[in-house]
């Protein structure tokens, strides 16, 4: 054993087994099956005799020898192994006998011991006794209960005897066929057995064999050369050790090398690195997360990963321009990298997002980490311009397993969990949980604006209008109607916009929707203005987004629209929502003042929703203030509902300035509201949303010429 080599010992222990195995499997087939043909010949030398017995009956009885010869013949010609058939009778006498006669000592030995069967070298002998029956003839009449007893008492009188010779030659043939049968079944798996070991050994040698190619690669130089790490044990230990060792000399030819690749590892360090902040950039970071996702997958290793971003960044770059929201991502990198381990990974994924992984790190550790990170970002003030801001963070938080298929799919989830963070306050983190409700509503709003692109197709939208009602006679009574937009997904359902425009707002999607819609509305006014424009007294109010008023190419567009679809300004009324006019108040004011001068108008959406919105609102020149729905739907149930209401029509009529009452669901309200004195109405008790095709399709049959 010493001298033999691991294939060998392999081979010697998968196969030695497998004999023994044989041996026994062979032993116990023989015993069982060889007992098996033992008894079924004794039961049917039994057989024999005892149906010859009452067969010979009334051959003895009557002492009919030519009865009883062709009896015993037939038997010997019908039994292939039949070798006598012997009837005597109840004094030894022989009365008919076919085949070879029986020793007289043998028979002799059969009835001094009263055997059934007796054991011979060629054959076995069974016998089985000859008696008289008793024989009944019913003549319909009932026995006497004399004849009742005596049959009762009846012990059947013995005649003679029977003797049958069965020959076991078939039989010892049989088992020699089976004894080869079941050998060459051994042989051959004996040979299976050791194929199969053969196979085992090969499989184990191969990475041996490997490491032994490897390193007659790293003696002719090649340093790069590694071993995949695909066994177990101790092998899996020399791979290691190898490709440790392997590493270790790259790193050494490399470190020799450094005059000759400065230039390629600074072209290295550009590629992989974020020239503003000098961070790890988003396509390394992803190569490291993937990375990390196969250790995960192949030694179950446990990483975390935190999706990291900035609450008030926008408000800094519009309010102190671009040059600080850069100087203010530089020091927010300093004071994130001063709270990372060095063995986790710190990346500039985009704008003012961060992404940090840590490696081999367990929930607690990284929930440390992020408080402390939390509490940097918190107490940190960022100085520019003599103006101080607050910087918040929020952060999403995301165990690494192997339910992630790539990289992609991580950074997704910690989007989602940050997205939950920012939904729940902001500045603070969220674990990602596939079955969280904001986490599957979040996901399903970024699905529903995965297809849109830049070049929008007419069939991912709808439009939808819904008329503002005049509630007075001393009001304008124009046909308004607020322009609404519905999305289709792939099956043809409808989309409401409270599902898809926050994500679209945040991924930037929605000056590319705003101007889809300003383009579909000016088309459909255009065409009811084909069909009668002396009818065509309508007035719309589209809606735009806070990114769309940060666009300031959007001025430009809207202007184009105006000259190519010759729409009147006076029918175009511009929404937006209190919160968005705040953030963008000067791109906004300039915005009004442009389009006032074209003859649009303009509508302050929500408002009653901000801290300060009296305060603003002398800031905007509008010409219709909707009340906020959260207000208007429970006045009439609602004392400071009703009051709120009622101050801001107040405040409204001191600016001249109509007010749009929404979410008007019942009588109730819609009492309340004349009574107060606002001036429109707007909800399903007072129209509900209709398509604007519908709409046109409508008008054109009334006002067709």
């Amino acid at each position: 054993m010493k001298n033999l080599g691991i294939k060998s010992r392999v081979i010697f222990l998968g196969t030695i087994p497998a004999l023994l195995f044989a041996i026994i499997l062979v032993g116990y087939a023989v015993s069982n099956i060889f007992g098996v043909l033992d008894q079924s010949l004794q039961d049917r030398g039994k057989t024999i005799a005892s149906q010859l017995a009452p067969a010979a009956e009334y051959g003895v009885i009557s002492g009919n020898s030519q009865v009883l010869q062709r009896l015993v013949q037939q038997a010997l010609s019908y039994e292939q192994d039949l070798r006598t058939v012997l009837l005597v009778d109840n004094q030894g006498l022989t009365l008919a006998l076919s085949g070879r006669a029986l020793p007289k000592e043998v028979i002799a030995e059969i009835m001094k011991d009263n055997l059934q069967q007796l054991q011979q070298d060629k054959g076995i002998i069974f016998t089985y006794p000859i008696y008289r029956s008793l024989v009944e003839i019913d003549d319909f009449s009932n026995l006497s209960s004399k004849e009742l007893e005596f049959k009762k008492d009846y012990i059947p009188e013995k005649i003679g005897q029977v003797y049958v010779e069965l020959s076991n030659q078939t039989l010892q043939n049989i088992k020699q066929d089976l004894i080869v049968k079941i050998f060459m079944i051994g042989f051959f798996g004996l040979l299976l057995s050791a194929l199969l070991a053969w196979i085992i050994g090969r499989n184990i040698t191969k990475p041996i064999q490997e490491i032994a190619h490897a390193v007659n690669r790293v003696g002719e130089g090649v340093f790069s050369h590694a071993i995949v790490e695909n066994s177990s044990g101790e092998l899996k230990t020399l791979q290691r050790g190898f490709n440790s060792m392997s590493t270790s000399l790259k790193h050494a030819y490399e470190s020799m090398q450094d005059k000759i690749n400065d230039a390629t590892s600074m072209l290295r360090y550009q590629a992989q690195h974020d020239d503003l902040t000098g961070l790890i950039n988003r396509r390394e970071f992803e190569v490291r997360l993937e990375r990390c996702l196969k250790s995960v997958h192949e030694n179950n290793a446990q990483h975390v990963f935190c999706y990291l971003d900035l609450d008030q960044f926008k408000l800094v770059n519009d309010t102190c321009g671009h040059s600080a929201g850069d100087e203010l991502l530089k020091q927010v990198s300093v004071l994130l990298s001063n709270k990372m381990r060095e063995r986790d990974t710190l990346a500039r994924l985009g704008g003012d997002e961060f992404g940090l992984l840590l490696e081999n790190c367990t929930l607690a550790d990284a929930n440390q980490i992020n408080n402390a990170l939390l509490k940097t970002i918190r107490d940190y003030r960022f100085i520019y311009d003599d103006k101080i801001f607050n910087i918040g963070v929020s952060i999403g938080l995301v165990v690494i397993n192997r339910g992630f298929e790539n990289a992609s799919d991580i950074i997704h989830a910690a989007d989602s969990a940050c997205y939950s963070a920012k939904s729940a306050g902001r500045n603070q983190s969220f674990l990602f949980n596939a079955g969280d409700i904001e986490v599957v509503q979040h996901r399903s709003a970024v699905e529903a604006i995965s297809d849109i692109t830049d070049e929008i197709d007419d069939q991912q939208f709808m439009l939808y209008c819904q008329p503002i009602v005049p509630l007075n006679a001393q009001v304008n009574q124009l046909r308004h109607y607020e322009i609404l937009l519905r999305k289709i997904d792939l099956d043809g359902k409808i989309i409401l916009p409270t599902t898809f425009i926050p994500s679209a707002e945040r991924y930037h999607l929605m000056p590319n929707i705003d101007r889809w819609v300003i383009k579909n509305v000016f088309l459909a006014y255009r065409q009811m203005l084909d069909v009668n424009a002396e009818k065509c007294d309508y007035v719309f109010s589209i809606n735009l987004s806070g990114t769309s008023l940060g666009d300031k190419s959007l001025l430009g567009f809207i202007q184009d629209m105006f000259v190519k679809y010759s729409i009147p300004p006076e029918a175009i009324c511009f929404e937006i929502t209190e919160t968005a006019a705040i953030v963008n108040l000067k791109n906004t004011i300039l915005l009004f003042s442009a389009l006032r001068k074209l003859g649009c108008s303009f509508a302050l959406d929500d408002f009653g929703s901000g801290m300060s919105s009296f305060t603003y609102l002398k800031n905007f020149d509008v010409d219709y203030l909707k009340i906020d729905g959260t207000f208007v739907k429970e006045m009439h149930v609602n004392k400071i509902d009703h009051a709120m209401v009622r101050s801001i029509h107040s405040v409204a009529e001191a600016m001249n300035i109509k007010t749009v009452a929404e979410f008007v669901e019942n009588e109730e309200i819609l009492r309340e509201l004349k009574a107060i004195g606002v001036h429109y109405g707007q909800g399903l008790y007072l129209g509900v949303p209709v398509t604007v095709k519908g709409m046109i399709e409508n008008f054109s049959k009334i006002h067709a010429k």
